[in-house]
């Protein structure tokens, strides 16, 4: 009984710590200006894009966009125009 009870225990961390590692974030601490299409948002350093995210809420060019801290991961949150706004999708694989 205590071998069938530690094999679903072993069996249940080993399923969900790959759901902890697929959660992605990026530091975006260092963007100087973005862009926007629908609601994915394209951070910029520089000329080069460095973050990709969607937002939950309305976001327009002239937006201002604060960060509430500079690393950021799913179900985070950004400031668009002083109001909350939650980020997912975050993908820093951005070319």
């Amino acid at each position: 009984m205590k071998k069938c009870i530690f094999t679903f225990l072993c069996l249940g961390i080993l399923l969900t710590l790959p759901s902890l590692t697929l959660a992605d974030c990026a530091d975006m601490a260092g963007f100087t200006r973005f862009s926007v299409t629908g609601n994915t948002v394209t951070l910029y350093s520089g000329n080069t894009p460095s973050v990709k995210f969607d937002a939950q809420c309305d976001i327009q060019p002239t937006s201002k966009l604060e960060l509430i801290k500079g690393y950021v991961c799913d179900g985070d949150e950004v400031l668009v125009d002083g109001s909350k706004c939650t980020v997912l999708n975050v993908d820093s694989d951005v070319n």
